[in-house]
Order: C-alpha cells, then sequence, then structure tokens
C-alpha cells in the first residue's frame, strides 16, 4: 500500500505526463510552419515533439538493456544501443519510416559482428528484441507526428499542408506536404490508452472476480479487461467530438475536413477500429511489459518517474496502441 507521499508522487507525476501528452497535441494544432507561410519558421511544433518521442525511444531502449542485464547484453553492444537510440529520431525524420527499418538492420548486422568478434551470439537474440521492442513500437509516434501526404488531396487541403527542420535538411530542399492529421493522430493515440487504463483500473477494483492472465499480471481481471474496451471506445468518442464535431480546433484537423476527401464509411472505420481494438492493443501492451520484467526479475524498468516507474511502465500500452493507430492511418496518407 502507498503511503500518503508516495500517493501524491504519484499523482504528480501522473498529471505531469497528461500534460505533457496534451501540450504534444497543441504544440501540432497552434505552431504549425505552412508550407505557404512566407516566415518559414525553423521550428515547429512537430519539430519539437519529435524530439520529445525521440528522447522517449532513447531512454526506453536504456530501460529495456537495464532490465535485460548486462549479462544478456553485455557492455561491448553498448555503443550499438546509444547510437540507435540516438540515431532512430533523425534517420526517421530524413528518411521516414522505411529508413528506421534500413537503420535497425544496419544496427542489427553490426551487433552480428561485435558478436562474432566477442563470442557472443547468445545476445543477438536480445539485442533484436530491443531493436523491435520498445524501438521499433515507440517509433511508430514519429510516424504519427510527421505525417506526410502520399498523394494529392482535395485543393482545399493546400493552405494547411506544413514543412519541419528536416525539409531544409534534404538534398532537394523541397518543403515536405506534412497533414494536420498528426494531432488527431496522437489524440487517439492518447485517450483510447488513457481511457483503457482508467476504465480497466476502476472497473477491475470494483467488479474484477475473475483473473485475466495470473501467472502474468495477478490483479488484472476478465472484467477490468471488458471495462477497458468500454473505455477505449469512449476516448475515440471523445477525440471524435473533439475534432470533428465541435472542432475546437479548425475544420482542417478532423478526419470530416473536406480536403482529404474521406468517405464516411472510412471515418467511421477509422472511429471504431481504433477505438475497440486500440484498447485490446492497449491492454496487450501493458501485459507483454509485465511478462518482460516477470522473466527479467524486476519490478519497474527504472524510477524515473517515481511510483508510475520507468518510460516502457507508462508507455507499454500506449506504444502497442501506436502501432495500431500507424497502420489504420497508413490507409489515409
Amino acid at each position: 500500500m502507498l503511503d500518503k507521499k508516495s500517493l501524491l508522487n504519484r499523482v504528480l507525476v501522473g498529471i505531469g505526463i497528461f500534460i505533457v501528452m496534451i501540450g504534444m497535441i497543441l504544440l501540432n494544432i497552434y505552431f504549425p510552419n505552412y508550407v505557404n507561410n512566407e516566415q518559414n519558421l525553423f521550428i515547429s511544433g512537430r519539430a519539437i515533439n519529435a524530439v520529445i518521442i525521440s528522447l522517449l525511444i532513447l531512454l526506453s531502449v536504456v530501460e529495456m538493456r537495464r532490465a535485460l542485464g548486462r549479462e544478456r547484453i553485455p557492455d561491448c553492444f553498448s555503443w550499438l544501443l546509444w547510437l540507435y537510440g540516438i540515431g532512430i529520431g533523425p534517420v526517421y525524420s530524413l528518411f521516414g519510416y522505411i529508413g528506421i527499418i534500413f537503420f535497425s538492420l544496419l544496427v542489427f548486422v553490426s551487433a552480428v559482428l561485435t558478436a562474432l568478434f566477442k563470442n557472443r551470439v547468445d545476445s543477438l537474440i536480445y539485442v533484436a528484441f530491443m531493436l523491435v521492442y520498445p524501438g521499433l513500437f515507440m517509433a511508430t509516434m514519429l510516424y504519427i507526428n510527421r505525417s506526410a501526404a502520399t498523394h494529392s488531396f482535395g485543393a482545399a487541403m493546400n493552405n494547411f499542408y506544413e514543412q519541419d527542420i528536416w525539409s531544409y535538411l534534404s538534398a532537394t530542399r523541397v518543403p515536405t506536404k506534412l497533414l494536420p492529421l498528426n494531432a488527431i493522430g496522437l489524440a487517439l493515440i492518447f485517450a483510447v490508452s488513457t481511457f483503457t487504463d482508467t476504465f480497466a483500473y476502476f472497473v477491475g477494483s470494483l467488479f474484477g472476480k475473475h483473473k485475466l492472465c495470473p501467472e502474468i499480471s495477478p490483479k488484472k481481471s476478465v472484467e477490468g479487461a471488458i471495462g477497458g474496451v468500454v473505455g477505449g471506445a469512449l476516448g475515440a468518442v471523445v477525440v471524435y467530438l473533439l475534432f470533428d464535431v465541435f472542432r475546437i480546433f479548425g475544420a482542417e484537423f478532423g478526419l470530416t475536413f473536406d480536403g482529404l476527401g474521406l468517405p464516411t464509411y472510412q471515418i467511421v472505420l477509422t472511429y471504431t477500429v481504433i477505438g475497440l481494438l486500440g484498447s485490446i492493443a492497449t491492454q496487450i501492451g501493458d501485459l507483454l511489459a509485465s511478462m518482460v520484467k516477470r522473466y527479467c526479475g524486476i519490478k519497474d524498468y527504472s524510477k524515473i518517474l517515481g511510483e508510475h516507474g520507468g518510460i516502457i511502465d507508462r508507455f507499454d500500452g500506449i506504444m502497442l496502441n501506436s502501432v495500431l493507430v500507424s497502420f489504420v492511418f497508413m490507409f489515409i496518407y
């Protein structure tokens, strides 16, 4: 049972995390850098968010290495893990998600060479695991944050395309046509996961009788999981109301914006899939993180967030939900 000091710490950190999430969404809405902007801002909201996400990825990789331990991943691999954690953000911004795939393969090939020279081939399975989880999983938030148009939308969208700092660093110097959908994408990731966790906790605490996965997470119940799905669906409804019904941030940030030209069925399907399956993905992500912790024999991935544990402890469900949201949005871009 938490004492009052620990409880206060948990509440304050929780509020801080919530503020950061809301802040990331608002940065993309109120600090844009439109292609037709004559000022050509060097820094934009999505550029700042890219730095935040890149830092989260780096910390997550460090936490996972700590969890697995130096017996499984000895110090001879340390430089590769730091290279991966630091480089994944810039690589994505310059070359997109395909760039991250090839970057990950390059890091793994380097790990293979290191393993051969140090006779630690047994470590490769753990290095490969880290590159995927949390590396590639967390990197899907970069994909959502820097969503670029892959085909032509309606003329109404022309005034809302954006560029960022990486547009100036590219070889062609051609402004990148970034879509305003990054805001609603991040909102869906955070809202569905947060509502899922909240409803699962309270429903499970009040009505939980049947254990869900007692060998992995003894406190989770079937009733809590069902409550989590209801919460995730509600989270998607809240995002729909804010972005597409009341349009409090502007029409261009919603899926119903005329410039996107999305048919009604695709909009409904997007919200339905993310609301329901996103909640399931969030809970699977939570169980996956717990399973890894049990395997490694640790309680938390770190203490960087106090009673909340580490970055992975807080973003375990979010990162898997981000994978789902990225997959769904891939059909929109």
